[in-house]
């Protein structure tokens, strides 16, 4: 028989669970390389196929993607199980009968992390909350868990924090075994159960947690260093909770202080004061943008008097470019001055490097806004539009503001 002619456990061929057992991701884990020889191979769209004799790469299953390497030096692209084999997914096929297979055993740790973590932050959340794990994804910065719940108070989400830190330090045994048998199984009190009665892999974290899992995971609970919960959303009707772990949680605290230190520079009070420093800037941000407001509306209010009282044409017309005059004031001057509904004007304002414009034209019949956007606006690279009588803009070449004027007093044959 092939050595690899098997199912695995998952697809529930118990015959052929024996010799997995034997392939080194599991029996040793801790090699970061072999050699073994060439069973297939087979190109595909993706690229070379490889059934290998031994494999210390571990398949993507259960929510834990495979691991990472080469092969003679060529990368590993995917990992997977597929009908009973196992399948190395490369760009190019390796040459020669014996093969050194390397793990990047960086990447494999980081995932052994987070996966354990899961079992851990799940178990607890069952514990404390009576919350069950519904799904789960792994990633590199962040992980995710969906439970079977729509909320939980922030006590409870801190009392969960708090007892797996807990657990962390304690520094608990974590270790895989195979139960041959649904009498044996029912020894085991499983947080999350399996329709399996034999050749079943579980993953214990000492009397904490037990479950089926194939995935690969820590020797302790010590590796995982911490946790730290961060966020959540909903999906489903359930909650998905946020997780940092290990190493991007240890990174998210550096990021995190580092701008607080900086904050707390800038705004000269203590780190732990900047809180309350932010919130007194921002109350007077707020009382700042409200006289603003109020003392823009005045302003807006005596130029459009002083605009109503210079009119040059009866009926009532107004052309004129307004100096100092940023958007918002101008804004103002156009609400006012549109409110008197028998006043017509063309009015523009520079602003940094556009030139804003309004065109009220409530009585002129005989002229429209199609004549004053063809001979006008292309004058200052202009667009906007409206509905008459008022139209807006601004254009991009302020410079020609005199010309775009004298433009509208010759449209209106002033």
């Amino acid at each position: 028989m092939n050595f690899f002619n098997f199912f695995f456990l998952c697809e529930g061929y118990s015959a052929k669970i024996h010799i997995m057992k034997k392939l080194s991701y599991y029996t040793n884990p801790e090699y970061n390389e072999i050699k073994t020889s060439l069973l297939s191979a087979r190109q595909s769209e993706e690229g070379w196929l490889l059934e290998l004799q031994d494999t210390i790469f571990y398949p993507e299953g259960g929510g834990q993607p495979s691991d990472k390497g080469s092969i003679n030096g060529i990368p590993v692209l995917h990992v997977r199980k597929s009908e009973g084999k196992i399948l190395h997914l490369c760009a190019q096929k390796p040459e020669g009968e014996v093969l050194e297979l390397l793990l990047d055993r960086p990447y494999r740790e980081h995932y052994c992390i987070q996966h354990t973590a899961q079992h851990l932050i799940s178990s607890v959340l069952m514990k404390i909350c009576g919350a069950a794990t519904v799904s789960v994804h792994l990633g590199q910065e962040e992980s995710t868990i969906e439970i079977d719940t729509d909320d939980l108070s922030d006590n409870e989400l801190l009392k969960v924090e708090n007892e797996v830190n807990k657990e962390i330090r304690s520094c608990r045994p974590v270790g895989a075994l195979w139960v041959d048998s649904k009498k044996e199984l029912e020894q085991y009190e499983l947080r999350r159960g399996t329709e399996k009665t034999e050749n079943i892999r579980l993953i214990q974290i000492e009397d904490l947690d037990v479950t089926p899992c194939g995935g690969l995971h820590t020797e302790n609970t010590a590796r995982l260093g911490l946790v730290k919960y961060a966020g959540q959303d909903k999906i489903r009707g359930r909650l998905r909770l946020k997780w940092k772990i290990g190493e991007p949680a240890y990174e998210d605290y550096r990021k995190r202080f580092a701008q607080l230190e900086t904050m707390s520079s800038l705004l000269s009070v203590q780190p732990y004061d900047v809180a309350d420093r932010l919130k007194e800037l921002l109350d007077e941000k707020k009382e700042e943008s409200r006289q603003n407001k109020v003392l823009m509306e005045k302003q807006a209010a005596y130029i459009s008097h002083k605009l109503s009282m210079s009119l040059t044409h009866f009926p009532p017309l107004i052309i004129r470019k307004i100096e100092d005059c940023p958007s918002p004031l101008f804004k103002g001057i156009v609400k006012n001055l549109s409110a008197e509904h028998e006043l017509s004007f063309l009015i523009c304002a520079e602003d940094g490097d556009r030139l804003n414009w309004a065109l009220h034209l409530p009585d002129h019949e005989q002229l429209g806004f199609d004549e004053f956007k063809t001979k006008c606006l292309s004058l200052i690279d202009g667009k906007g539009g409206g509905r008459g009588p008022l139209w807006q803009g601004s254009g991009s070449d302020p410079s020609a503001s005199d010309a775009f004027l004298e433009g509208f007093r010759e449209l209106v044959a002033l």
